[in-house]
């Protein structure tokens, strides 16, 4: 890989997918870490960083971009501001690997598509599970026919609560929703194996939320693909303290010839010749991919348009639920 230098604006969420490509590839050098908001960056975190990639810390975003004109830029801020961030970052044709959803409504992604195509910069979104290793698994699978055509997809996020969620989560202009940050990550995976939607109908609450105000502890949807085949996505906070995983998260694929799952980050297949098995996983390298395919040396499992739509999925779904209508898209 080519020497790159990347910014780094703002640690929340999914972070931790860019620290382990810099970390993991030499050539990725960190020119400067910022804040786009107060609350983004703990200050031990933002020394011990500090002292990890020797760079220094920068009080505005915008300097930081001025003075260092980096190669690309991790964007992951309060949640609402990430659109924001990215749009200043594509403007001035720096590529972006940014937080997801990578925008809250559809302006904000319709102005993103058009600074990123006018500049020729890159961007997409932190939808790190194509990564994981029990998803790639079921989605080479998929992909070779193993279940003859994916005809039913029925996918789970649910995580732990816990005592740390930050306070913007209370007000969805910040948070953007938990359809936006929980269930777009099976809303991809969906999208990614089993290909494009026609429509989808949504509902979500906030009851019960833990008193955290407007932030949605449940949602629920149906959908079909434009291939025929349908699904269903659910999304909640109700993961139990004392289970042995964060995050509940369930798949299963069912096809023709056979059905697909995955339970407690393993995956598995059945068919209607062959006993139950656990398929073969491996690792990748998201952050990595994504700058080397910048430079034309690789193909990141991720790319700039479906980030886009994937997006777009989402800001539909959470339209439906909040005006409980089925969507067309």
């Amino acid at each position: 890989m080519k020497q790159m230098s990347v910014a780094i604006i703002g640690t929340c969420g999914h972070i931790g997918y860019a620290l382990a490509g810099i970390r993991k590839n030499l050539e990725l050098t960190v020119c400067g870490i910022s804040s786009a908001d107060e609350c983004d960056i703990k200050p031990a975190l933002n020394e011990e960083l500090a002292a990890e990639f020797n760079c220094g810390f920068y009080e505005n975003y915008h300097e930081l971009l001025e003075r260092q004109q980096p190669d690309v830029a991790v964007i992951a801020t309060r949640y609402d501001l990430n659109g924001k961030v990215s749009l200043d970052c594509l403007n001035r044709g720096i590529n972006c690997f940014t937080e997801k959803s990578i925008a809250h409504d559809f302006a904000t992604l319709e102005a993103i598509c058009a600074a990123a195509t006018k500049n020729q910069a890159n961007i997409i979104g932190m939808h790190g599970m194509r990564y994981d290793p029990e998803y790639y698994a079921v989605y080479q699978a998929v992909k070779q026919g193993s279940i003859g055509k994916p005809m039913l997809f029925a996918g789970q996020k649910s995580y732990k609560f816990g005592n740390g969620r930050p306070e913007f989560y209370k007000k969805r202009e910040f948070y953007g929703g938990t359809i936006l940050w929980v269930a777009v990550h099976a809303l991809d995976w969906a999208y990614w194996m089993m290909g494009d939607f026609d429509s989808i109908h949504a509902i979500h609450s906030a009851e019960n939320n833990f008193g955290y105000g407007e932030c949605e502890a449940t949602a629920a949807m149906s959908f079909g693909f434009k291939s025929g085949a349908m699904g269903t996505v659910s999304a909640d906070y109700y993961q139990p303290q004392k289970a042995k995983f964060h995050g509940g998260d369930r798949l299963r694929i069912a096809g023709d010839k056979g059905v697909i799952t995955i339970h407690e980050q393993k995956a598995y297949l059945t068919t209607h010749e062959q006993e139950r098995h656990e398929l073969a996983q491996e690792d990748g390298d998201f952050f990595g991919d994504f700058c080397r395919e910048l430079n034309g040396e690789g193909v990141c499992r991720l790319s700039m348009e479906d980030t886009f739509r994937v997006t777009e999925i989402g800001l539909y779904a959470r339209e439906s639920a909040d005006k409980h209508k089925l969507v067309q898209l």
